[in-house]
């Protein structure tokens, strides 16, 4: 009986089922109980004041108004807070002794009221002549709101209960225990109608259909069966309300059920949620837009606009800016946006195809981009304290301060940073010169200076053939061929081997065919130095780098990224990953790490199915381990290449504070004449505080 209710009014209120139910406690709790185990109902909670609601399993929970619970455990925890509130609504049972009873009076009085109309106490006892009625007697009889005593279901019962109710709404729950000795009043208040008479309003509120509150009811439904029949008859999918001859408050009621709000060319529109044939949305949105989609089979408005739209998020992801940027755009009419359910989004075509003018986004972004410190470096290739030191120096002007610290909160526009970057190799030079000469500085007080001797270091210089062509090892043209096959591939080699050229290789084979691959790494620093590594080898626009903090050119086709975001991307943004084909775990063996093994695992686990792997790693001690487990949960086959033999060999080198590398009885010398010259420095310091 229960879900029959519920699937004639999809969610009803703790106090109208138990209304219409009209069960003893037991039963409905026992019915609820059952109910929650198999799954079959959905409880929420009310959110603007206490209350319960029940409705079947199949319903669109809304967002607003209520708490859903929709798991068996937390329908099971709320189920003693349910029955708490069902008793409330449960009338006590009265208790009647038939030893304590005065029958001979029970019989005087009901003789009385045999003939249906209601009488109050003096009537009682003047007509009946009996004075000093019991409580018990009194309590066996109905008594009514006003105080009257009446049989159960008796004629004047009834009558009294429609002026009751017409007088003003009552709740349902309050009518149900006054009236709990009348059978068929009961029945007349759960099934909610009498031949017309009642009329059930919001909030388990009853009333008569002639009352005040009742024809206003009434005229409700008639405005919400005209609202409800026109949204159902329209021929095309947007609207505004002044186009529709419709009750405002009444359409507002229904309007997320059937309706989501667009704006469109800056002119708000209702948009139907159900389906149309593709042709009807097309014409209407070249009518309001101007613009020509190719119209699909049959799909609702709302579907049709994300398809051929893009949000915010993956408008920054594809374009590779920051949200500063966009709005730019948007305002410069480069990018057109509108608002679907109060979400702005961009029409997919314009995203497209400013994304194919390079020059002109570069351009944009260049004329109205703001970088921060750290990503200033990451462009520069230096640290932030030389940015900071450039900013002191006044060779790199800041554009701006995005906190009230002005040192860690300048920003720099892009255009800026790249000009500095052709002038940079000879600041950088000019500083390394002063920092050669600087200890000259010391002697401009004339004292004499306890300096060390100072000898020509050795210095060993490289020379190499550019003519000679580079020759790839056994193990590395054995890599190269199983990813140009299109194999999965886990290398294992000595540091220093030339893992990473595989990588280049298999990067500059994908996107001379016009794909892209994702190079993860377990650091952010890692992630840095090999996006500067790649940025010198692949240029500057095709080489991006996403961090947790920044995210520098996230549209191009070969991008560095910590495993975590790459993770992160899998599970949340997988369209991100969709014109990537390969991704390159570097240092694959935290797959074994007791802490951070579970995002290489869900890495794994959860990449697209598209996507190729590449792991580097040198030293994993169970690599066929490791690929019989990624070949049997992505069903494919892993080439396993693995090399022992270390190319360049391990030496322990002496590296002097400027940089340069010195044999080691060389370096062992200038320590041990350091040492000298620091306790001479000592005992002259003694002396002349003594």
């Amino acid at each position: 009986m229960l879900l029959d209710l519920l699937r004639e009014n999809e969610i009803l209120s703790l106090e109208e089922v138990y209304s219409k139910c009209n069960c003893e406690f037991d039963a409905l709790a026992g019915a609820l109980s059952s109910l929650i185990e198999k799954e079959e109902i959905r409880i929420g909670r009310l959110k603007t004041r206490a209350g319960w609601l029940i409705g079947n399993k199949e319903i669109d929970t809304p967002a607003g108004g209520a708490t859903w619970h929709t798991g068996r455990g937390q329908m099971r925890n709320s189920l003693p807070k349910i029955l708490k509130e069902l008793k409330k609504y449960s009338p006590a049972q009265e208790i009647l002794l038939d030893d304590q009873l005065d029958h001979n009076q029970v019989k005087s009085i009901t003789e009385l009221l045999s003939d249906g109309q209601p009488r109050s106490r003096l009537q009682i006892t003047a007509a009946t002549g009996i004075e000093n009625i019991s409580s018990q007697t009194w309590r066996r009889f109905a008594r009514l709101p006003d105080g009257r005593y009446t049989l159960p279901d008796s004629s004047g019962a009834r009558e009294y209960f429609y002026e009751y109710v017409r007088e003003k709404p009552r709740r349902l729950s309050d009518l149900l225990r006054i009236f709990q000795k009348h059978k068929n009043i009961r029945a007349i208040i759960t099934a909610g109608d009498s031949q017309g008479k009642l009329i059930r309003l919001p909030h388990a509120l009853l009333t008569t259909s002639d009352s005040p509150a009742g024809r206003t009811e009434l005229e409700r439904r008639r405005q919400l069966k005209l609202c409800n029949d026109t949204l159902n008859s329209l021929p095309s999918p947007f609207f505004t309300l002044e186009e529709l001859e419709m009750n405002k408050s009444i359409f507002q009621s229904i309007a997320d059920k059937h309706t989501v709000n667009a704006v469109l060319n800056g002119k708000e529109y209702f948009c139907l949620r159900r389906e149309f044939p593709g042709d009807i949305v097309t014409d209407q949105l070249v009518d309001i837009t101007g613009r020509y989609f190719d119209p699909p089979a049959r799909i609702s408005a709302p579907a049709f606009l994300k398809t051929i739209s893009m949000g915010e998020k993956e408008t920054l992801n594809f374009l590779g800016v920051e949200e500063e940027i966009l709005n730019q755009l948007i305002q410069n009419n480069n990018i057109e946006a509108f608002y679907l359910d109060g979400k702005r989004r961009m029409w997919r075509n314009d995203v497209e195809q400013l994304k194919m003018n390079s020059p002109l986004l570069r351009d944009l972004s260049q004329k109205h981009e703001k970088l921060k410190i750290p990503r200033a470096a990451v462009l520069l290739g230096i640290t932030t304290g030389q940015v900071r030191r450039l900013v002191n120096e006044g060779k790199l002007e800041p554009a701006g301060h995005c906190s009230k610290d002005a040192n860690s909160g300048q920003l720099f526009t892009r255009r800026n940073i790249e000009e500095l970057q052709k002038s940079l190799p000879e600041i950088l030079s000019g500083w390394s010169s002063v920092e050669k000469t600087g200890g000259s500085g010391s002697r401009r007080c004339g004292k004499k200076q306890f300096l060390a001797p100072k000898r020509p270091l050795l210095r060993k210089e490289l020379t190499l053939d550019n003519q000679h062509q580079l020759q790839l090892d056994r193990f590395q043209i054995e890599a190269v061929e199983a990813l140009r096959a299109g194999h999965s591939v886990l290398l294992s080699a000595p540091t220093g081997n030339g893992k990473t050229l595989v990588a280049e290789i298999l990067a500059r084979d994908l996107m001379a065919a016009g794909n892209g691959m994702v190079y993860t790494s377990p650091l952010k620093a890692l992630s840095n130095q090999k996006y500067r590594d790649f940025k010198e080898t692949f240029g500057l626009d095709a080489v991006g780098l996403v961090t947790g903090d920044i995210s520098v050119n996230a549209g191009a086709p070969l991008l560095i990224m910590t495993t975590e975001i790459f993770r992160n991307w899998c599970l949340g943004e997988p369209e991100q990953l969709k014109k990537s084909t390969y991704v390159v775990f570097d240092e694959i063996h935290y797959l074994d790490d007791s802490e951070r093994g579970t995002t290489w695992e869900e890495s794994i686990l959860f990449a697209p199915p598209h996507i190729k792997f590449l792991g580097l790693s040198a030293t994993v001690p169970n690599i066929r381990e490791i690929a019989d487990w990624i070949g049997s949960v992505r069903r494919e086959k892993v080439i396993i290449i693995e090399e022992k033999k270390r190319q360049v060999p391990l030496k322990i080198c002496w590296v002097t504070p400027n940089g340069q590398i010195v044999e080691e009885n060389e370096a062992r010398q200038e320590v041990d004449e350091l040492a000298e010259y620091l306790k001479a420095f000592r005992n002259r310091r003694q002396w002349a505080e003594e």
